[in-house]
């Protein structure tokens, strides 16, 4: 009998309905892991994490046969339902039973699966009948042989993060269902913070590296796993993510008994929203439009199945849809060592893009299959609490070179892109960002041979402090939320047009400069913001951005604006002669770039 998932329980209060639903007045000793029913009190497992997607299984696996195993005291009724895409409900199976020893297990045997068009999302509802009872613990099982043995090496890229990375490994390493399985956790630390004692355990291996990025970071720990010759899989993971163990346990059973190939993009769940899914996996050069519809767009991405809130049972059916992946972030990335070995090794990025980048690779050698399995997924810091700055310069210059290896790089959908990019950030008075992304640009013309001649460790302290070169702009920590009745400013089209004319004032006279401060609500959503045109005329813009707690104050500054312009018209003027050369030659790099005899030069400090 093969365990293929359990019936999980929740650790903490705020993320209970991603595992299981109460009704009556049932209990959860959490420090005990069990709950504690009365007569007639209710468990409902019509929850995220606890549910069997059914299509997923009958598609990628040979599994068909399962039945659960579950450790529980009292009499109760045990009930299977199906729901579909369309939300249509199926009562498949019902039963009543009861023990009184928890040394013993009680079967619940579920039909066979189905695959689709009549396959759906199967969950056990448990209800107590008699005056008082207990659940345990459960387990969903199979007697059908694995296709496979599995051997997992867990890699993942710290940088001074010594506290998320121990807690991650130890979350995996103390799991007791884990025991059984045979993996390995390397532990590439960038930050040479570490020390291999910070973990016990004989199957974490410490690997310092220099900061040469998460890209650098991974790609060291696959080379180290490579090298011993024994892994049938690898897992790319974050150190920062919030993780339930039992993910790992569902990806081995996923790859045991899978039919074919596939690549898992584990979704990433919202680490301040903890019921609310951010991406399960994400299209490239592409869009959605005001009506929902998906259309070609260069430097633009669709995170998947985004803000579906997975406490709500319609939202779990419509993860039945699935969707046809470009690719996986590396927060949680598993594939196999024959992918490896067709498609090579990452890009040297540095960071951004390089998981999208390498998604790409994956699915075309795979024809697809990069899957995105509900319930497979991490917690993870949404980007939108995020504002670091320099990140910008890797995410144009890492997009421009994908684009070119991929061939979807077009002069004037790049220079379109790429001046809207400059001109926008220059109506915020960001002169910090404008800045950044001309030289990304440049960076890119400048060719493979930059990557080659610039060290990734010494680059990235000066694109730092190169984001943070104009001194008219400042951040200071401020607790701001704004109220319910905040009123967002939009203004007409006049006053639209003469700002962008002016570029939001920075061609009026100095005299015609208010000495005063224009505040701008800057969330995520784009409907909700204050239009940047309210700026006009002011001197400073002070911007609260998402929900980061940090107040931004940016002070036009006539002179550097002039100057950034300048700078992009000598870019274009360069660009113009160049593109298709320059393409071509990111395009011909790629297989050197991707290749163990090149990362084993990368990884090395250069010789000053």
């Amino acid at each position: 009998m093969q365990v293929i998932s359990r019936l999980q329980l929740p650790n903490t209060l705020d993320t209970s309905d991603l595992y299981l639903k109460l009704e009556g007045n049932p209990s959860i000793d959490f420090d005990a892991h069990k709950v504690i029913l009365h007569q007639s009190d209710k468990i409902s497992f019509n929850t995220y994490f606890n549910s069997i997607y059914e299509s997923f299984y009958t598609q990628y696996t040979i599994l068909n046969e399962f039945k659960y195993q579950l450790k529980l005291t009292g009499a109760f009724k045990v009930v299977a339902y199906r729901e579909r895409f369309e939300n249509q409900k199926e009562l498949i199976k019902s039963e009543r039973v009861e023990n009184q020893d928890l040394s013993n297990y009680v079967e619940f045997s579920l039909p066979l699966l189905k695959s689709s068009p009549d396959a759906g999302r199967i969950y056990l509802e448990i209800t107590c009948l008699s005056e008082d009872g207990l659940f345990v613990e459960g387990s969903l099982v199979t007697q059908q042989e694995k296709v496979r043995d599995v051997n997992l090496a867990i890699i993942t890229c710290t940088f001074k993060k010594e506290a998320y990375v121990t807690k991650t490994v130890n979350a995996i390493t103390l799991d007791n269902l884990l025991q059984n399985k045979k993996f390995k956790l390397f532990v590439v630390d960038n930050g040479k913070t570490l020390k291999q004692s910070d973990f016990n355990d004989s199957r974490v291996t410490l690997v310092p590296n220099r900061n040469v990025g998460g890209s650098g970071g991974f790609t060291k720990g696959l080379i180290e796993a490579l090298q011993s010759g024994v892994y049938t899989h690898f897992l790319f993971m974050d150190d920062d993510i919030d993780l339930d163990s039992e993910v790992i346990y569902k990806l081995f059973s996923l790859y045991e008994y899978g039919k074919q190939d596939f690549a898992i993009a584990g979704s990433m769940l919202d680490l301040y929203r903890k019921h609310i899914l951010y991406e399960a996996g994400a299209l490239y050069n592409k869009y959605t439009d005001k009506e929902g519809n998906v259309k070609d767009s260069d430097f633009a991405t669709v995170p998947l199945k985004h803000e579906a809130d997975l406490s709500d049972s319609s939202a779990l059916n419509s993860l039945l849809l699935e969707d046809n992946i470009d690719y996986g972030a590396f927060w949680f990335f598993a594939f196999s060592k024959e992918v490896v070995d067709n498609i090579g090794l990452p890009l040297p990025f540095f960071i951004k893009i390089d998981d999208m980048e390498f998604g790409l690779r994956v699915k075309q050698y795979l024809n697809q299959p990069i899957v995105a399995f509900p319930s497979i997924a991490v917690w993870h810091e949404p980007f939108y609490a995020k504002n670091p700055g320099w990140d910008a310069y890797y995410c144009m210059r890492n997009m421009l070179v994908t684009n070119a290896i991929h061939g979807y790089s077009k002069y004037w959908v790049a220079l379109k892109n790429l001046s809207g990019a400059v001109i926008y950030n220059l109506l915020l008075f960001d002169y910090n960002n404008a800045s950044i992304f001309i030289k990304a640009f440049d960076d890119f013309l400048a060719g493979p041979d930059f990557i080659k001649q610039n060290d990734a460790e010494i680059l990235h302290t000066q694109i730092c402090k190169y984001s943070k070169s104009h001194k008219t702009q400042t951040a200071t920590p401020s607790s701001v939320n704004l109220d319910k009745d905040y009123k967002i400013t939009k203004v007409g089209k006049v006053q639209k047009l003469v700002s962008l004319l002016t570029l939001n004032g920075h061609l009026l006279p100095s005299f015609m400069i208010r000495d005063e401060s224009a505040f701008i609500s800057y969330p995520r959503i784009e409907a909700q913001r204050d239009s940047i045109c309210k700026a006009f005329s002011n001197k400073r813009i002070v911007m609260k951005v998402n929900d980061i707690p940090v107040l931004y104050q940016n002070e036009l500054d006539q002179r550097a604006a002039f100057s950034i312009l300048s700078a992009w018209m000598k870019s274009v003027v360069k660009t113009t002669l160049q593109w298709s050369n320059i393409n071509k030659q990111w395009k011909e790099a790629a297989d050197e770039f991707t290749s163990l005899e090149f990362w084993q030069t990368y990884l090395k400090p250069r010789q000053s």
